[in-house]
């Protein structure tokens, strides 16, 4: 005679059924946030669009949608950030950790390793310069007399170009360039020469004819240069600004930085078509030269100069309190 089947074992067969299927679903769920896709935010025009498209599976890419992201708090899903040094100000070193580059770091020329070199022991470590650019002044050649190009920043100041110059928006930048401009009180007058304050459509303003000189990141202007021969750039042999590009590890993540694909971007022929664009990798100058065959023989003193040019470049690191306040005294006493 068999057995009588307790009761309750349908119910508690069911019941482990269902357990079943939740833990399963719950694993899933858990396996899904463990093996999220990992993900570089940077705003759109960060990084150049060939070098971007070629991000190893499974990175993806996400954009910024406006400036201000930049300083939110990011998403879970953000393992790795492309910055130009601009937007270091608006940043604590804490939300960040070590790039853990090292490999890459051993490959960086004079200037990628003083930059290293240089950077304020806040920031020691925590990123990467994949690429740079100096500022430039980009000038729209009318008929009559040009500029004395020997000037240097003076040129920014000639009478040709009052009401008709496009000035970045950054005070720091502008105090800069007056501290390389002879004469009295030169960031007074720069400001008043300033037909604007925009480098993010200054290029638009100078093809269209409302001004006649800018001053801008070369890579912005590198494919306007090739393509109008009214324009002309000047990099200074008494130096410039220069313009950063940047990788850094936000700390809630564990993805290394990929290296083999920053790599790509150093290496041809990957490298020669980065260069046509302006943007520079921090490597050796002799790298540099040997793959800079894409790049027309009258831009090449702005794109790759002497190295004497390159050693009087700055760089603007982010300032601590100290030095904030009497930067913001100087400037709005230089109001014109």
């Amino acid at each position: 005679m068999k057995a009588a089947v307790p009761p309750e074992f349908p119910l508690n067969r069911r019941r482990f059924l269902q357990l079943a299927a939740l833990t399963a679903a719950a694993g899933l769920s858990g396996c899904s946030r463990g093996n999220a896709v990992p993900t570089l935010r940077a705003s759109a025009d960060t990084l150049p669009a060939l070098w971007r498209r070629r991000l190893p599976s499974p990175w993806a890419f996400s954009p910024f949608s406006k400036a201000a992201e930049v300083a939110d708090v990011w998403p879970p899903s953000t393992d790795l950030l492309a910055l130009t040094d601009g937007w270091l100000a608006g940043l604590a070193p804490s939300r960040l950790q070590a790039i853990a580059t090292s490999p890459l770091e051993s490959q960086l020329g004079r200037l990628g390793q003083r930059f290293l070199a240089d950077t304020p022991e806040a920031w020691s470590g925590l990123m990467l310069p994949v690429g740079f650019s100096p500022w430039v002044m980009l000038i729209r050649r009318e008929s009559g007399t040009a500029p004395d190009l020997d000037a240097g920043w003076n040129i920014l100041l000639d009478p040709a170009f009052e009401g008709k110059l496009l000035l970045p928006s950054s005070p720091r930048l502008l105090v800069s360039l007056a501290d390389r401009i002879s004469g009295p009180d030169p960031l007074r007058r720069l400001r008043a020469a300033a037909l604007s304050f925009d480098d993010r459509f200054a290029l638009n303003w100078l093809l269209q004819g409302e001004a006649r000189l800018a001053v801008l990141p070369l890579q912005r202007c590198m494919g306007a240069l090739q393509r109008d021969p009214r324009l002309m750039v000047v990099l200074p042999q008494q130096g410039a600004p220069l313009h950063w590009t940047l990788l850094l590890r936000p700390t809630g993540t564990a993805e290394p930085v990929p290296q083999a694909w920053v790599e790509e971007a150093w290496t041809p022929p990957l490298l020669p078509r980065m260069l046509s664009q302006g943007w520079i990798p921090p490597l050796p100058a002799a790298t540099l030269a040997a793959a800079a065959n894409r790049v027309p023989s009258r831009l090449l003193p702005a794109l790759l100069p002497p190295a004497t040019v390159w050693d009087a470049c700055w760089t603007l690191f982010p300032l601590d309190p100290s030095q904030t306040l009497p930067l913001q005294v100087r400037w709005n006493a230089s109001a014109p």
